[in-house]
């Protein structure tokens, strides 16, 4: 049996209170809440932080990773103050609901080609990576639109602390990258891992997973075999698609999984 234990990433449409629940009957260990609506940052108060906190401790689940929505690249700066600053927001929410993982899409990263772009995206990408430790977590990279070894070379050039990367297999394939290379590229970086089939509908975002691949795409034992090379002993996060049952989604993969 795999040793990583199972989280599960809520649905931001339905109530997360009662998925909360519904995650802990699942036999999941832990949940990645989005930071959109009632849980935006500037919309969940004090209250109803300490409320959240309680729930999960309640059902002994951890909050695994808060993800910052983003629905624009970082390599423009229009609006770039703005939006580094709503991601400091959220870092801080992070912190206080008990996660020092924050997920985010920045966008695929320049070619050297685009020298104003590509320096405006490593300044803001380290600038995240700055703020995030200043609020005592990590800003971990969502994969899939560069292979791991650019995405290696740019956290190394950065060396920032506050700092990782986020696999996500779906996203990887649909981009043309194997995902057991890019975990392989990224080692040491790796801080947090999903463990989910391709999503046959696309996900509410411009910078969205991958879509469009069959299922079984994903080489289950390639993937695994991988994360335990680089060392990975985080949560495997499963990603239900939306308007589908859940339940049954993260029943499937936990089968699946206990082939291995």
């Amino acid at each position: 049996m795999i040793p990583n234990p199972l989280a599960l990433r809520l649905d931001p449409v339905r109530p997360v209170r009662d998925q909360i629940r519904e995650a802990a009957k699942l036999g999941a260990r832990g949940v990645v809440i989005d930071a959109v609506g009632d849980l935006a940052p500037s919309r969940l108060s004090e209250t109803g932080r300490r409320e959240l906190r309680f729930l999960l401790r309640s059902v002994e689940l951890s909050l695994v990773a808060l993800s910052l929505p983003t629905r624009r690249p970082f390599d423009s700066i229009d609006q770039l103050d703005d939006r580094l600053n709503r991601a400091e927001t959220a870092f801080t929410l992070a912190f206080e609901l008990g996660t020092t993982l924050v997920l985010a899409r920045v966008g695929g990263i320049p070619p050297e080609a685009d020298a104003a772009a590509r320096e405006t995206f490593v300044g803001a990408v380290r600038e995240l990576g700055r703020r995030a430790d200043h609020r005592g977590v990590r800003l971990a990279i969502e994969t899939g639109p560069d292979p791991g070894d650019h995405l290696r070379a740019l956290l190394d050039g950065l060396d920032c602390p506050g700092l990782a990367a986020s696999l996500d297999p779906a996203a990887l394939l649909q981009n043309g990258h194997e995902p057991g290379s890019v975990a392989r590229a990224l080692g040491p970086w790796v801080a947090h891992a999903y463990a989910s089939e391709p999503p046959a509908t696309p996900r509410i975002s411009t910078l969205s997973r991958g879509t469009g691949l069959p299922p079984g795409a994903v080489d289950w034992e390639e993937y695994l075999g991988s994360l335990e090379e680089v060392g990975y002993r985080g949560h495997l996060t499963i990603w239900p698609e939306p308007e589908r049952d859940a339940a049954g989604q993260f029943k499937a993969i936990v089968e699946k999984l206990g082939t291995f």
